[in-house]
């Protein structure tokens, strides 16, 4: 990398002199230029043209074996392409074997995605190729050559149209396998003017093609189309129906997505119904096609199926509730009154004789299921889907049945019995999906207590994510009756003394519960408290989770009706001060006993006002190192308090801390590099400034392109005094600092490049102007050239508020400080391994950050240990609203092991990011467990 890095800076091109200006650092290609040297290391040959030379005289093996080495390196000079295609060509057209054939076309499309080599060029090369080629493999090759070239640039209209002449040339190849690939290559380049005007209906004559393979690449083609942007018509509808019978699994799921997007794009269009003069709408009778593929012999189709219907949501009522009834409601048909049946008849002219039995029957006997509106496999097709075999469908089709009731509170009420029998399902997965399906519809329903004693079974679930669920889904219902409320109280007791560890989780159960249900909670008050109208009861413990179970849940209820407070004794309104003090975020603010008046923090008190006042005073000071300095420091710590006591400002309030830190390290370090000695060492001030710009990079989101250019800034200052300093020590080596500096310019660089609004400070710019005037950075021509600039370098730039500001944290909720006391020892035999139950909730951690979690274990005796958690034990936190997008929970398992310790001894245990090898940057503040490994015991 380091070498890559080099390369780039070298061939930066010296550009005039004013500071405003943003030297251009190139950086084109840096990955393929890393790959590049990284293999020039390793010896291997870097000419093209000597491996293409050895084709001339090689047989059709040895071709081969050369060809495959070509497409191992791929690390050519750039300019000896063109000499090297004209040569590949060339043995093309001699080539007998039309393996090497196809290998030849292959490497074209390799070099295409891989290499900057012209892709017109390449374009006009296979065409030419593919014209005179016999070989249905090698044309079914160039095609997929042609399609990979093609979506590695943006070739023209001219060079498009081409491409698609020769595709509609190839369409009439005996070959199905070049058809499939010619229709692919027209799904993916023609133009959507002449899409819509005649290659759509061209394409779609391939789907009653004679090969099953043919026929599903022309479906898939017309739905990439439309994805494309062109309109697909209704008078596709027919042929895609006609093929949900199709023989081969391929083509019945293409069929099966072209119905659907026809169903969502033309939902209001009538269309008859086979047999009958009958018309429904089109999203109807293809609701009713997907609705029958769930009964499909193929468990993918089933399950594609069961998904789709998810995404009808403009479906009518009546085909909707019937997925839920097996029985077809009236054979779905349209019953006439008795005065049409008799115009009908007097119409026709046909009297009856009574000569003859039955001579006025009808004369086309009409079957009632040849008039169906609806196919009888749409009857019960959700009930079908939830009783499969296969977890994929069950699943699939209670996301879809949730997705449905969504938007029909009619039927989210029909379908509520159904997804309740699905929390006794065999597989965890299906239990969850049911569980977060009925919370995500709680709006829409009551509980009954048939309902709730199902619901309430399940409470007792080995897994904690399914009786944390359950907590959430009881928390989110509303129930119907005073016993309804009592059976789901007394359950959830009940199983908190059989599982402790779901305590919090059992709290936020109870506060929601009391939110939704405060006149139910009023008239069980006095039999939840155990409070006798006559007689004191005595006073229970404030310690005992059941009982603060029920005070969540009624402090709750009497946020939202105050009269509650009346039936408290004496002795709850006591315990009511304590528990507001030690779980504020479960016990609300009510009006009981001294000031209820809550601090709101608005007007002089707000936190922007607070903020701006600080920065501006802080912007006044900057002619007065001092008093700046002073200023920064006293910063720090009101940030830090701000951001504990307002969590809107929290992630603000800490980036802006940070920022000062590193600012305030900064200043020492450019004073060590001047000559003036410092208090701290150097060495440890600059580990603390690497972390901090460490934690600028990695820690906060949401940050504008101005913050992100000041973090940078920042960083390439941290990075210029970190090489100054090191040369002048003279104790380590230099070079690795240096290539740091050169890719955190060149990173800079191209930022600056990409938002030209936005303009580099001073330093920034002298900085990059000397780092492009260097033709050799060595480390030493390096050092000297930007010794002047540091030295001399201004205070850095305030950063503005942004209240968006995100920061990454976690909470440790499981193992606490008291879990593990000294009275709590883990115990267990030295070499042998405990493990020690983990529980944590982060915020804000992104995405692309999920593989860099580690779980940090330091023992007494300074040995580290970083573990890697499992992926599948992080995942994002439910809520009420579906899945939360910026809180995760952990949720694993940490080993502890250790040699013989004499006395128990406390091991640390954190959660943090790996940024950079060596580099860990802690979350939160480390839980400490007391550990004691004991020595063998040996038998007589």
């Amino acid at each position: 990398m380091a070498l890559a890095v080099k390369r780039s800076i070298s061939e930066i091109s010296t550009l005039p002199e004013p500071a405003t200006i943003v030297p251009q650092i190139t950086t084109h290609r840096l990955y393929k230029r890393i790959r590049r040297n990284a293999c020039k290391s390793s010896g291997t040959l870097t000419s093209i043209l000597s491996y293409v030379n050895m084709l001339e005289d090689a047989t059709s093996n040895d071709a081969l074996q050369i060809l495959l080495k070509i497409t191992d390196s791929l690390h050519f000079d750039e300019s000896e392409f063109p000499d090297a295609i004209r040569k590949l060509v060339e043995h093309f057209q001699r080539e007998p074997e039309s393996a090497v054939r196809v290998k030849i076309l292959s490497l074209f499309a390799d070099l295409a995605t891989e290499t900057g080599i012209d892709g017109q060029q390449l374009i006009d090369e296979v065409i030419k190729l593919l014209k005179v080629e016999q070989s249905a493999k090698v044309i079914s090759q160039g095609l997929i050559v042609l399609e990979k070239i093609g979506k590695s640039f943006t070739p023209s209209v001219a060079y498009i149209n081409q491409m698609v002449f020769f595709a509609k040339v190839k369409l009439f190849s005996p070959s199905h396998n070049v058809q499939r690939h010619a229709i692919l290559l027209l799904g993916v380049f023609v133009l959507v003017s002449d899409a819509e005007k005649e290659s759509l209906e061209l394409i779609g004559k391939y789907t009653d093609s004679p090969d099953a393979r043919v026929r599903a690449q022309a479906f898939r083609s017309m739905l990439t189309l439309g994805e494309r942007g062109v309109q697909l018509p209704p008078s596709l509808y027919p042929r895609a129906c006609a093929s949900l019978t199709d023989d081969y699994e391929c083509v019945r799921r293409e069929a099966l997505n072209m119905v659907f997007e026809l169903g969502v794009r033309h939902p209001e269009e009538m269309i008859k119904v086979q047999d009958s003069e009958q018309e429904v709408r089109l999203i109807d009778d293809a609701f009713g096609k997907v609705c029958s593929a769930i009964c499909d012999l193929s468990m993918n189709i089933r399950t594609l199926a069961a998904e789709l219907l998810g995404g009808m949501t403009m479906v009518s009522d009546e085909f909707l509730h019937q997925t839920l009834d097996k029985k077809l409601m009236s054979n779905m048909r349209k019953k006439r009154s008795l005065h049409e049946r008799s115009a009908a008849h007097f119409a026709s002219g046909e009297w009856s004789s009574g000569k003859k039995w039955a001579d006025d029957a009808p004369k086309e006997v009409i079957s009632a299921d040849s008039v169906s509106l609806m196919a009888s496999g749409a009857c019960g097709a959700l009930v079908q889907g939830l009783e499969d075999e296969f977890l994929e469908v069950r699943t699939a089709s209670v996301n879809s049945m949730c997705k449905l009731a969504l938007k029909n509170p009619l039927f989210a009420v029909t379908s509520l019995d159904f997804l309740v029998d699905m929390f006794n399902d065999e597989i965890e997965e299906v239990r969850l999906r049911a569980i977060y399906s009925l919370t995500a519809i709680s709006r829409h329903i009551i509980l009954r207590e048939d309902q709730l004693e199902t619901m309430l079974s399940s409470l007792e679930d080995y897994s904690v994510e399914v009786r944390e669920g359950l907590h959430l889904m009881l928390g989110a219902c509303k129930v119907s009756t005073k016993a309804c409320l009592t059976l789901v109280v007394q359950k959830v007791l009940d199983v908190l003394l059989k599982y402790p560890e779901d305590r919090l989780s059992t709290f936020g159960c109870m506060q929601r519960v009391g939110q939704k249900h405060p006149e139910i909670c009023m008239s069980i008050t006095p039999q939840l408290l155990l409070d006798h109208p006559f007689f004191d009861s005595a006073e229970r413990d404030v310690e005992d989770p059941a009982y603060v179970c029920v005070l969540i849940m009624l402090f709750n209820a009497a946020q939202h009706l105050p009269a509650m407070l009346s039936l408290f004794p004496e002795t709850t309104i006591k315990h009511y001060a304590y528990l507001r003090d030690t779980m504020p975020n479960f016990v609300p603010r009510l009006a009981v006993g001294g000031d209820t008046k809550e601090l709101n923090l608005i007007g002089s008190t707000g936190s922007r006002q607070f903020l701006e006042t600080l920065l501006s005073n802080i912007q006044r000071a900057y002619s007065a190192p001092q008093a700046r300095q002073a200023l920064l420091k006293a910063a720090q710590d009101d940030l830090d308090r701000l951001a504990e006591i307002d969590p809107a400002f929290s992630g603000t309030a800490n980036f802006t801390s940070v920022f000062f830190g590193a600012q305030l390290q900064m200043e020492q370090l450019q004073l060590a590099a001047t000559g003036h000695s410092i208090k701290a060492p150097i060495k440890e001030c600059l580990l603390q400034l690497i972390k901090k710009c460490l934690m600028l990079q990695n820690l906060f989101s949401n940050l504008t392109i101005d913050d992100q250019l000041l973090v940078k800034q920042m960083c390439l200052r941290a990075s210029a005094l970190n090489l100054v300093l090191i040369v002048k020590d003279r104790s380590q080596s230099a070079l690795g600092p240096c290539q740091l500096l050169l890719h955190i310019a060149s990173d800079a660089s191209s930022f600056l490049q990409e938002n030209t609004p936005l303009i580099a400070d001073t330093f920034t710019s002298a900085i990059l102007t000397k780092l492009a005037s260097v033709g050799d950075p060595k480390p030493g021509r390096v050092y000297r050239e930007i010794l002047p600039i540091v030295q001399t370098a201004a205070p850095v730039v305030i950063p503005q508020i942004n209240t968006n500001i995100k920061m990454c944290k976690a909470r440790i909720i499981e193992p606490t400080e008291n879990s593990y006391s000294a009275e709590n020892v883990i115990k267990v035999t030295a070499g042998l391994i405990a493990a020690v139950p983990f529980v944590a909730e982060l915020e804000n951690l992104q995405q692309s950050q999920r593989q860099d979690l580690r779980l940090k274990v330091k023992y007494p005796d300074q040995n580290v240990h970083i573990i890697v958690p499992r992926k599948r034990d992080l995942k994002k936190v439910m809520t009420e609203q579906g899945e939360s997008e910026s809180q995760w929970r952990l949720r694993t398992k940490v080993l502890l092991s250790h040699g013989v310790w004499t006395e128990a001894s406390t091991v640390e245990i954190t959660i943090c990011l790996s940024v950079k090898p060596n580099n860990e940057l802690e979350l939160c503040k480390p839980v400490k467990v007391h550990f004691a490994p004991k020595p063998v015991k040996r038998g007589l």
